[in-house]
């Protein structure tokens, strides 16, 4: 399980990036008009590792990449943690 934030666009925070050069924002979908990404509160997705036997659900719940309160909030709620 990831923990996440998600642009107003629909799409991941990790498919946004900025170009601090040029002050520019962009999406990996070439189709999204999304100009400046705008993220609302974390949540909690799905995420999927391989094994052995195939592909399974991952039910261990991952620290977020970011350290915005929320992010830490969310994970100190959630069962089923990653420990380092």
């Amino acid at each position: 399980m990831l923990i996440v934030h998600r642009c107003e666009c629909g799409h991941l925070d990790r498919w946004h990036s900025s170009n601090p050069l040029t002050g520019t924002h962009s999406c990996a979908d070439y189709r999204c008009r999304c100009a400046r990404p705008v993220y609302g509160t974390p949540e909690v997705i799905p995420s999927w590792r391989g094994t052995l036997d195939g592909t399974c659900l991952d039910t261990v719940t991952h620290p977020p990449e970011c350290d915005c309160g929320d992010c830490a909030a969310l994970f100190a709620q959630a069962t089923g943690k990653e420990v380092a």
